[in-house]
């Protein structure tokens, strides 16, 4: 008999991809255990469960986290409420929605689930399967418990209600567990919770479930060894058993041995989303085994569309081992206005606010870094930042403090369309609360180049290096991804001048084996607790996670919010630490820019 298991994590992730499911079932290494732990903190899972559970102990014969056992299948239940004529369960999920209406979860034309809400919907049917099994003939209730984005919170200092207790031992990835101190009355007359009842969405999913519950319980039992890995850019690439372990490589597994990545053809930058002709070659190319990225003939990247120069630049690094840039990009660093600006921001989007009268999911902005280069033949840079140490809604002073550091005149330089689009947010929010000007609407207008979101930009003072890289430069330790730690990485392992620069020298390091060492790791001994340099920073340009900055974000939350906001020795430290981590980010980008001025010449 078989003592395969199958549990409602277990059921997702095969859905996604059997042999990964395989993989983890055997325990094998993998990059998933850090993920989610930075999807938990970034998407505020945690927080929703908080409130979700002090809303739902109204009902005193509530249980959460209940285990279901069928057989071979079990089920952990978010929230279960059993009563004398049905059965209510309730799955939480850190998710916002406009209103409570279930057709939101449909397409318009054929009433099948959205794609959207696919992933969620087959978890709890798959809770609605085991519970049918265990209680036949009971009705049961599947409803999802929702943040209404469109609801102001009117409690506050609702963030600092919430305390995080440390896990034991029985969630998943060590996750802890909150719980919601402040008044649970107030907090029941005044939430931004919906709980949607989503029976149809299970009943339309229910076969299919069923189906492919036994379709993986058998091949987990060896019963299906017909069935082969299905190999492809999109469920590959980034896999989580790809390069975790040396010894237990799942990637290896499925693929057999293969180019390592950046070699790999998967790894052509944004592969997945290249012309017909593009993605038919790379299909056959994996099927037939031919994967070395260098052997990709260079007529299948003539699409003529943005993507085509990256992976043309790819390709060559590749092929030659040398960093490639273009003629025009010496051009492209002369087309500016002096004085140069490098910003970067810290921000948060959570579902629960951190004060009274936002919305769930608002952006709080609560930190800059700007550097600036005054003119073509400037010896001095000249630095500006701002981060908030109060607590209070922030974004007025953050637009206010920023003004002053970029000033009306010179080119501001990104990294990424960040900035860009949490400008326009925050000029949303300030025009809601009536506190946006027509001079400050002037002078965001002159740097975005528009007044609107919808309105193309029309000579913005704003340009974002990533494209600028994507268009110009490549170097093979990229491995074809552009986001500035991997670009910074590749320029600062051989750039001589830079090391010895007066700007940079204080990020100048080597490890023990005399290699100089990525300049973020020469801030990794701070005092602060948190790892700042936490991101979701994915080698796949195509994917701009989410979780971008957690580690400033959880940093700047229990600073000002958390259990530790009255240990005022953490407090400094992790200050220090936020201006440290953020100054160097626009450094990153000076120092790029000076190697491509030097190397442009």
């Amino acid at each position: 008999m078989s003592h395969v298991n199958l549990t409602k994590s277990n059921f997702v992730l095969g859905s996604d991809c059997l042999f990964k499911l395989k993989y983890h079932k055997q325990r094998y290494p993998s990059t998933k255990q850090n993920n989610e732990m930075l999807k938990f903190f970034a998407e505020g899972g945690f927080l929703v469960e908080a409130i979700a559970h002090a809303v739902m102990r109204q009902n005193p014969d509530v249980e959460f986290e209940k285990n279901l056992d069928a057989g071979q299948f079990s089920a952990r239940i978010d929230a279960f409420e059993q009563f004398p004529d049905r059965i209510v369960m309730t799955e939480i999920k850190a998710k916002g929605v406009k209103s409570a209406d279930p057709d939101q979860f449909f397409a318009k034309r054929t009433r099948a689930v959205n794609g959207d809400w696919r992933k969620y919907m087959l978890d709890i049917t798959f809770q609605v399967m085991v519970a049918e099994m265990l209680y036949p003939g009971v009705p049961i209730v599947p409803q999802l418990c929702l943040v209404n984005s469109n609801t102001p919170c009117g409690i506050d200092a609702i963030y600092s209600n919430v305390n995080l207790v440390p896990d034991d031992g029985t969630r998943d990835f060590s996750l802890p567990r909150a719980v919601y101190t402040g008044d649970v009355d107030a907090l029941r007359s005044d939430h931004f919770l919906e709980f949607i009842n989503v029976r149809e969405c299970v009943d339309l999913l229910m076969d299919e479930v069923k189906r492919e519950s036994q379709r993986m319980i058998d091949f987990l039992d060896g019963k299906s060894a017909t069935i082969t890995p299905e190999l492809t850019v999109k469920f590959c690439k980034n896999c989580e058993f790809r390069d975790a372990d040396d010894a237990r490589d799942g990637f290896t597994e499925c693929w057999g041995v293969s180019p390592p990545r950046g070699s790999h053809i998967i790894d052509l930058s944004r592969a997945g989303n290249g012309n017909n002709e593009l993605k038919s070659e790379i299909t056959e190319r994996i099927t037939r085994g031919d994967l070395k990225l260098v052997d990709l003939p260079d007529h299948f990247l003539d699409d003529g569309k943005t993507y085509e120069a990256p992976r043309r630049h790819q390709l060559e690094a590749a092929r030659t081992g040398q960093e490639v840039l273009s003629s025009q990009l010496g051009s492209v660093l002369g087309n500016v206005t002096y004085p140069l600006y490098f910003m970067d921001f810290e921000a948060s989007r959570i579902p629960v606010p951190y004060h009274a009268g936002m919305k769930p999911y608002e952006l709080v902005a609560f930190q800059f870094s700007v550097h600036v280069i005054e003119g073509p033949d400037s010896t001095e840079l000249v630095h500006h930042e701002w981060l908030n140490l109060h607590d209070v809604y922030p974004n007025e002073e953050f637009i206010s403090h920023l003004r002053q550091a970029i000033g009306d005149v010179g080119t501001v330089c990104v990294w990424s369309p960040y900035e860009a689009s949490l400008l326009k947010e925050v000029r949303r929010q300030l025009r809601e609360r009536g506190v946006w000007t027509p001079d400050t609407d002037d002078w965001l207008t002159q740097v975005l180049g528009s007044s609107n979101d919808e309105v193309k930009p029309l000579n913005p003072r704003i340009i974002d290096l990533m494209k600028v890289s994507e268009a110009h430069y490549c170097h093979p330790l990229m491995n074809g991804s552009h986001s500035i730690k991997k670009v910074l990485d590749a320029v600062w392992s051989e750039a001589h001048g830079l090391w010895i620069h007066p700007w940079f020298a204080q990020y100048y390091a080597q490890d023990a084996s005399a290699q100089v060492i990525d300049p973020y790791k020469t801030l990794a001994n701070s005092d602060s607790p948190y790892d700042l340099g936490e991101t979701d920073d994915s080698d796949d340009p195509d994917e701009i996670g989410v979780t971008d900055g957690v580690g400033a974000m959880r940093a700047y939350q229990d600073m000002l919010f958390g259990m530790n906001r009255d240990n005022l020795a953490l407090r400094d430290s992790t200050r220090d630490a936020l201006l440290a981590y953020c100054k160097l980010d626009t450094a990153a980008m000076v120092m790029i820019w000076e190697y491509w001025k030097q190397i442009s010449k």
